[in-house]
C-alpha cells in the first residue's frame, strides 16, 4: 500500500471518528441540557404552558425538604430571636411553629400536627407561606422541592414509587400543574395558618412546639440567602400574565391571602396598618363571613380572626404581590377607604429578609 494511500485511509478514519463524536458529544449534550431544565420530570402533560417552566438552578431535592422534622419545646428554641417570623398553626389543640429562617434553606416541612397530616411551605422568591393538607386524591403525599419554577413560584413534586406518577404542584396555584396529578384534575387544601413574630406566637400559645435548628443538614440558618433579593423591587425570574398591576402596589408589596368557603380575597399588609388606624384593625367580609384583619406592627404582618359563624379559623397564607398577581388574576383585592390617598405614589416598604438577628 502506498504512502498516499494510507495518508487517505487515516483521514477517512479520523473523520468518521470525529463524526461519530460529535454526534455522541451532541446527544449527550442535549441529555444534560433536558435533565438541567426538567430536572428529571416528566412535562409531557402540563396545565400551564410548558416553556414557563424554568430551572431554578438546584436539581431535584437540591433544596432538601423535611420530613417528620426534630422538634422542641418552646423554652429549649435558644436560637430564635423575639423578633424572627414564625409561620404557626393549631390543629386539634396542638400549636407549632415554622420559623422562616429554617424554611427559607428547605422551603417544604412534611408534618402532622394535631393529626393532620400537613406541608408547610414557603416560597423565598415569592415570600409565599402556604399550609395545605397532605390528604389529596385518597392518599397522604409527601412533597419534595423540584427545583423547577413556574412564575418564580417553587413547584412542589410528590412523591411516588414511580418517578413516572410523580407530578408537579404550584404552591400558590393549589393545584398539580403536571404528570398523573394533574390529569386528574387535583387541588390542594390550603390550611389556616399565621405569620407573625417568635414573641407574638409563644405568648398566645406558650406550649408550642417548634423546629429544631438541628436538621440534619448543614445550613447556616443565622443568615438569609436572600438578603439582597429583599432589598430590592426586582425579579431574579419572569413572573408573567396577570391585570395591570394597581399603581400603589410594588412586585413585593406584602399581601395576605383569606379564603372562606370558594371566595378567595387578597389584602395589602399596608393598606390594612392604614385603615386600621388607632385601633388596629380593620372588619371586612369575605362572602358571608365577617373577618377582623388585625395589624401586628412588630412583624410588619396581619392576623385574621373571624367574626361570625362558628368562628373557626378560615384558611390565610401570604404571597408577594407580583405572584399573587401573575398567578391568581382574578381574585378579589381589598380597596381601602383610602384608597385615593395612596394612588400614584411611591410604596415606601422595603421587604425583610425572613431572618433577624436583633432582639
Amino acid at each position: 500500500m502506498t504512502t498516499t494511500k494510507r495518508s487517505l485511509i487515516v483521514l477517512a478514519l479520523c473523520a468518521a471518528l470525529g463524526v461519530a463524536l460529535a454526534v455522541v458529544s451532541t446527544a449527550w449534550g442535549q441529555s444534560l441540557r433536558t435533565f438541567s431544565m426538567d430536572n428529571g420530570f416528566d412535562l409531557s402533560y402540563t396545565i400551564v404552558p410548558r416553556e414557563e417552566i424554568l430551572s431554578g438552578g438546584p436539581p431535584k431535592d437540591g433544596i432538601p425538604a423535611l420530613t417528620n422534622p426534630r422538634l422542641l419545646a418552646a423554652k429549649e428554641a435558644g436560637y430564635l430571636y423575639p423578633k424572627d417570623l414564625v409561620l404557626g398553626v393549631e390543629f386539634g389543640g396542638e400549636a407549632r411553629a415554622y420559623p422562616l429562617r429554617i424554611l427559607v434553606w428547605h422551603e417544604n416541612a412534611n408534618d402532622e400536627v394535631g393529626g393532620v397530616p400537613i406541608s408547610v411551605t414557603y416560597c423565598p422568591l415569592c415570600n409565599s407561606a402556604f399550609v395545605f393538607d397532605r390528604r389529596i386524591g385518597g392518599q397522604v403525599r409527601e412533597f419534595g422541592v423540584s427545583g423547577l419554577l413556574w412564575n418564580s413560584n417553587v413547584l412542589l413534586y410528590d412523591r411516588q414509587p414511580e418517578p413516572s406518577k410523580e407530578s408537579l404542584w404550584s404552591q400558590i396555584k393549589m393545584a398539580a400543574v403536571t404528570g398523573p396529578a394533574a390529569r386528574a384534575g387535583l387541588r390542594m387544601k390550603f390550611l389556616p395558618s399565621e405569620l407573625t413574630t417568635w414573641r407574638e406566637w409563644t405568648e398566645r400559645h406558650p406550649t408550642t412546639t417548634v423546629l429544631s435548628d438541628r436538621t440534619g443538614y448543614a445550613r447556616n440558618y443565622g443568615r438569609s440567602p436572600y438578603g439582597s433579593y429583599f432589598a430590592t423591587d426586582r425579579l431574579m425570574f419572569p413572573a408573567r400574565g396577570g391585570r395591570k398591576s394597581p399603581e400603589r402596589f410594588r412586585n413585593k408589596e406584602p399581601m395576605v391571602l383569606v379564603q372562606v368557603a370558594d371566595k378567595l380575597k387578597a389584602y395589602a399588609v399596608r393598606d390594612v396598618a392604614a385603615a386600621a388606624g388607632e385601633e388596629g384593625f380593620i372588619e371586612d367580609r369575605v362572602g358571608d363571613t365577617r373577618l377582623r384583619l388585625i395589624y401586628m406592627k412588630p412583624g410588619d404582618t396581619v392576623r385574621v380572626e373571624t367574626l361570625s359563624g362558628d368562628h373557626e379559623p378560615v384558611p390565610v397564607a401570604y404571597s408577594f404581590w407580583f405572584a399573587v398577581n401573575a398567578i391568581m388574576p382574578d381574585v378579589e383585592i381589598f380597596e381601602p377607604p383610602t384608597r385615593h390617598a395612596a394612588r400614584g405614589k411611591a410604596n415606601p416598604h422595603v421587604a425583610q429578609p425572613p431572618t433577624s438577628r436583633t432582639r
